[in-house]
């Protein structure tokens, strides 16, 4: 079981030395680390983030030319799918038949920002409401202090990735000991998490009125907030290898 579980509701709130040791659970929740998710559940070989378009592009390239499996492009900028990449940061557009066995380089405007920010991180590991449950399995057999990572939205905080933080931070609560530290943040985030559902279809209507599910709305994405506020709809567990620079499958549990 962890010590203290702190939160960091933006990633430029802490300095990256701040998660040297940790344990790190990076939550984009609308959409990259639900996205991300859903890639390697439906059998992606792995999600390589990337900060930059051109460096996504570039990689992209590289492994063409030296991989044995396919290499796709997928991410967004301003929540739409940037030119010439293969596909956008919606979790419908990898099902199994599109990223089966193959390798995606994944470059979005929020969530592997917050995955670099955070790479002094001993174990970084992508969390989610579709697997949720997972992460709070894998996060009760830890130790030390884990951080829960909220992405924001263009440098905002926001309510969505707020509400699985709290969600993960509750988990972690109700199968602790007592002496469990919870930092002020992260007292907060149960605090809203719990307030918001504590009335049926409370986590959706959340996740709507969030800035992230408005700016979706607004896009055209709305099915997408449905299914990214899905619980543990995947028992799986994302963890950033930081030899290999890819996000892969760990054992959860």
């Amino acid at each position: 079981m962890p010590d203290e579980i702190r939160t960091c509701l933006l990633p430029v709130l802490s300095q990256p030395e701040d998660f040297s040791g940790s344990t790190a659970v990076i939550l984009d929740i609308l959409r990259a680390s639900s996205t991300i998710t859903t890639a390697l559940s439906s059998g992606a070989a792995a999600v390589i983030p990337c900060q930059e378009i051109e460096e996504a592009q570039q990689l992209a390239g590289k492994l063409s030319e030296t991989a044995d499996s396919e290499v796709l492009l997928g991410g967004e900028r301003m929540g739409v799918m940037i030119e010439g990449f293969d596909l956008d940061n919606s979790p419908a557009r990898y099902p199994a038949e599109v990223v089966s066995g193959k390798q995606i380089v994944f470059t979005t405007s929020n969530g592997t920002r917050a995955l670099k920010r955070a790479i002094q991180a001993s174990r970084i590991l992508i969390g989610s409401f579709l697997n949720l449950a997972a992460v709070v399995n894998e996060l009760s057999q830890s130790s030390g202090v884990v951080y829960l990572v909220c992405a924001g939205t263009d440098g905002a905080i926001t309510g969505e990735d707020c509400l699985c933080a709290g969600a993960i931070a509750a988990g972690l609560q109700s199968v602790s000991s007592p002496e469990l530290t919870l930092d002020d943040a992260t007292r907060m985030v149960v605090d809203y998490y719990q307030s918001q559902t504590s009335s049926p279809g409370g986590l959706l209507t959340a996740m709507r009125a969030s800035q992230g599910g408005r700016n979706l709305i607004q896009r055209g994405f709305e099915e997408d907030i449905r299914l990214c506020s899905e619980r543990d709809c995947y028992a799986v567990l994302p963890e950033y290898n930081h030899e290999s620079g890819r996000i892969m499958l760990a054992s959860a549990g």
